[in-house]
């Protein structure tokens, strides 16, 4: 395979390496233990180029702390904000865990955060959350959530539940291109030939081929919103419980757009293990039910998901086996996707050397929630198909050479059914009243092609922390993506990489350096393949400490002014600053 030449070049950079990682979600999620003093942060709010995750409060059950807040966004965004500094260093005797903050900047970029304990007990806590983070101007972005988050414990149980809502806002402002990767501005086309205006394009669709006219498409709505809500409630043995634990959780998602398909998202799951002979024995199980509406959509489907595992948990050797078989109802029709769940860690050097492994696969359900989260530029009406990865197998090698320092080094594989990459709509003209070079039109818009394909990951992570006064965080990846059918894995870089540094000069002072990159990138234009520009974002930012319950932060974000396009015709903003301030209470 084409990437085994670049094996040897990765491990040695691996094992060479004096820096250290931490890394956003998007290159790959392993448990990695970083042990170093606790220091109560508010973290970086990330960048604006990508919707936020979704609403989905998930709640964590941890000692009551001062600094249990927690509020990140995805690190994809365009604008970066600075963690609004390390608010509470030493803690005051009246602080009682609360913070709000406010930034503005350049671009009309705007960011507000208040975070407070209503109730903060030993056994019980009531959390209230709001965020506000946008962009406006000709590319406009806004997300504004809030969430309501309950915790009691019991003597062996837990309950919680939660409600959480939010409205995003953004506008299309991406380019639509002819057949020769050329701009075209469609109101500027029409005022300059009216007659265009009767040219009907037909666009491929799930349904069958549908027909526009131009001056439809012209006059398609240039913005579009989104209201999330979100409520959940569980139940569950507390870790110290004796014999049987336990979980059950219902949990309802809502996606309701100004312009396209309202999806609904009912959740039931749960598990139940046993002690067997200083082992467990259990059982996992899942039920998704999704109901679509729209003026001409109403459909639905669900899946159950089983897994029953044996774990063998001893102190330096932990073996999971087991399977796991998801049936989906659609249209009347039964589909079986079974897959194994086999995973193993073995510290060799407690505290020092790992090696870790597994042989897992899913069928992931692919929401709308979900897709407008990686790409809110996609048609709204988009149902986009479930995927099924038969199998993952993927190994890896955790090592701490000192105390300070963790590398985690690993190979990951998965193949894929009904694999999506985001490609630009396309339409096709249906008679010639306009020049040939227009026949074909791509929007900026979004749909969906498939395919089967197989990805292999070689990366790295790193972590190296002294004593809280320097942290260094990178990751890194190369992918290696093999297709059945298309020319490239659209929109998928072929390497990645972070960096993220945070220097406290003293007591007061704090320095930050983030940095992202992408390799090579292709969008799909018809039959040609347009190489992106690869993403470099550099972000500088400082943070300053006035006393013991108020700071300001300064961010400067895109230091190069790098005007990449995370999807094709959708610049991201240049260079900007963002300026603000932070109070704890």
């Amino acid at each position: 395979m084409k990437t085994l030449k670049y094996i040897v070049p990765v491990f040695t950079l691996i094992f060479g390496i004096n820096a250290t990682l931490r890394a956003e979600d998007s290159i790959i999620n392993r448990n990695v233990t970083v042990e170093r003093e606790y220091k109560p942060l508010i973290k970086d709010a990330g960048k604006i180029n990508s919707i936020p995750k979704a609403l989905e409060p998930v709640v964590e059950k941890t000692a009551p702390k001062f600094s249990d807040f927690n509020l990140p966004l995805n690190a994809e965004f365009n604008i970066h904000t600075l963690a609004a500094a390390e608010l509470q260093r030493e803690k005051r005797p009246d602080f009682k865990g609360g913070f709000a903050r406010l930034g503005f900047g350049n671009y009309f970029n705007s960011l507000a955060d208040f975070a407070y304990p209503i109730i903060k007990k030993p056994d019980l806590r009531l959390d209230v959350s709001l965020n506000h983070l946008a962009t406006f101007g000709k590319k406009a972005h806004s997300l504004t959530k809030g969430a309501f988050s309950l915790d009691k414990d019991f003597k062996t149980i837990n309950l919680y539940a939660g409600l959480g809502g939010g409205h995003e806002y953004f506008n299309y402002y991406g380019n639509n291109f002819d057949a020769n990767n050329k701009v075209i501005i469609l109101d500027t086309l029409l005022v300059n030939n009216p007659t265009y205006g009767a040219e009907t394009y037909n666009k491929p669709s799930n349904n069958g081929s549908q027909t526009i006219r131009l001056d439809s498409l012209a006059a398609a709505p240039e913005n579009n919103y989104f209201w999330r809500f979100n409520a959940y409630a569980g139940v569950r043995s507390l870790t110290l419980a004796k014999g049987i634990q336990y979980q059950m959780e219902l949990n309802y998602n809502l996606l309701s757009p100004g312009v396209g398909i309202t999806e609904h998202h009912f959740v039931t799951k749960g598990g139940i293990s046993s002690e067997l002979k200083n082992n467990r024995v259990g059982i996992d199980f899942r039920m998704d039910n999704l109901m679509y509406r729209s003026d001409s959509t109403n459909n639905g489907y669900s899946i159950v998901t089983f897994n029953p595992y044996y774990s063998i948990q001893k102190q330096n050797l932990n073996i999971r086996i087991g399977v796991k078989s998801s049936f989906s109802f659609t249209n009347d029709t039964l589909l079986i996707n079974p897959t194994a769940d086999i995973t193993a860690e073995w510290k060799v050097i407690p505290k020092s050397f790992s090696i870790y492994g597994g042989l897992t696969g899913s069928y992931d359900v692919n929401t709308m929630n979900k897709i407008f989260t990686e790409n809110r530029y996609i048609n709204s009406s988009v149902q986009v198909e479930n995927t099924y990865t038969p199998f993952n197998v993927y190994t890896g090698i955790k090592v701490k050479p000192i105390y300070n320092l963790l590398v985690d080094a690993y190979l990951d594989y998965k193949y894929f059914k009904n694999q999506y990459f985001f490609v630009n709509e396309q339409y096709s003209s249906g008679s010639a009243i306009i020049p040939i070079e227009n026949l074909m039109l791509y929007s900026n818009r979004f749909n969906v092609i498939y395919d089967t394909a197989s990805h292999l990951k070689i990366g790295m992570r790193a972590n190296y922390n002294i004593r809280n006064r320097v942290n260094v965080e990178l990751k890194a990846a190369i992918n290696d993506w093999n297709l059945l059918t298309e020319q490239y894995a659209w929109n998928k870089p072929e390497w990645e990489a972070s960096l993220s540094t945070d220097v406290h000069i003293n007591r007061e002072l704090s320095l930050s350096l983030n940095t992202f990159l992408d390799g090579p990138r292709y969008a799909k234009i018809g039959t040609s393949a347009i190489r992106m520009r690869p993403i470099v974002d550099i972000n500088i930012g400082a943070s300053y400490l006035f006393n013991n319950w108020l700071s300001g932060f300064l961010k400067v974000n895109n230091l190069i002014n790098n005007t990449y396009q995370h999807y094709y015709g959708y610049q991201v903003q240049g260079f900007n600053v963002l300026i603000g301030g932070a109070v704890s209470f």
